[in-house]
């Protein structure tokens, strides 16, 4: 009896150990872009979603839409009818989104 308990908790503790590492594979695959959402500068609205959609819009003026791509603290931005992306830089901390605009200065941006 005591050999066929020994197996038991071999078993259970194997177990516990595949589910843990499970876990942590799915924490880590859905550890959400910090770019993902809303942010504001006054009326200014940047809005990115997962799927690499996103708008730009200025009060109720209504949105442009857009696609991006990032690639470490690259962005590049493509609004819809233009041929040519937006590229640029930006770096998120906190809440903040600091974006080079087109003139080269840099746009700060609060998460909504």
């Amino acid at each position: 009896m005591k050999k066929n308990t020994k197996i038991i908790i071999a078993i259970v503790a194997v177990l516990v150990v595949i589910a843990g590492v499970v876990a942590a594979i799915l924490i880590i695959n859905t550890k959400k872009d910090p770019l993902i959402g809303s942010w504001a500068n006054g009326s200014y609205v940047y809005t990115f979603n997962e799927d690499k959609t996103c708008s730009y819009g200025y009060g109720s003026a209504g949105a442009m839409k857009c696609t991006y791509e990032t690639n470490g603290d690259k962005i590049s931005i493509l609004y819809d009818g233009n041929t040519a992306p937006f590229e640029t830089t930006y770096s998120i901390n906190g809440n903040e989104l600091n974006v080079i605009d087109s003139f080269g200065n840099d746009t700060i941006y609060t998460r909504k």
